[in-house]
């Protein structure tokens, strides 16, 4: 068998080593701390935000403001549809997912649910008597969104919210 011979690092191999060690001892960032183009989950959780808003059909950008009549004689400025899809990524760059629902026995977790539960959240709030988001929904029950779920990631985001 052949001996290796020793080899000898130029400079800037020798540096390129240094930086990748003293890269991994870096201190570890948080969760929390992580900047948004840091942080590829949640790159990931807006393509997934995108999906689910294209199935629901969600107003995109901010509200439109427009000269609305209170009562004889004013007229306000009032913000008209839109801003759903704002919300609810504004909601979910917030928000730890894992506070949010937590997968325990018999319970699975994926970001698209969560995140389907958040967009129908946000789709109730901005109209609460909407009744035409259905469980049976073919896109909901693939996701594996049910009422119960709904309700208690609707209950802590209620919660979430107020704080």
């Amino acid at each position: 068998m052949q001996r290796r011979k020793h080899i000898f690092h130029d400079d800037k191999l020798k540096i390129e080593l240094l930086e990748r060690k003293i890269k991994k001892y870096e201190r570890y960032k948080s969760y929390s701390e992580k900047s948004p183009q840091e942080d590829f989950r949640l790159k990931e959780k807006m393509a997934l935000l995108s999906i689910v808003a294209s199935n629901f059909m969600m107003t995109g950008h901010s509200p439109t403001m427009v000269l609305t009549k209170k009562e004889e004689g004013d007229e306000v400025l009032m913000p008209v549809g839109g801003g759903q899809k704002d919300r609810a990524r504004e909601i979910i760059s917030k928000i730890d997912f894992r506070k949010l629902y937590r997968g325990g026995k018999g319970r699975k977790t994926d970001p698209m649910m969560i995140i389907t539960a958040i967009c129908m959240y946000v789709m109730r709030e901005d109209n609460p008597r909407r009744g035409d988001i259905r469980y049976s929904n073919d896109f909901i029950r693939k996701v594996g969104v049910t009422k119960q779920i709904y309700a208690n990631i609707s209950q802590k985001l209620d919660s979430y919210l107020e704080s």
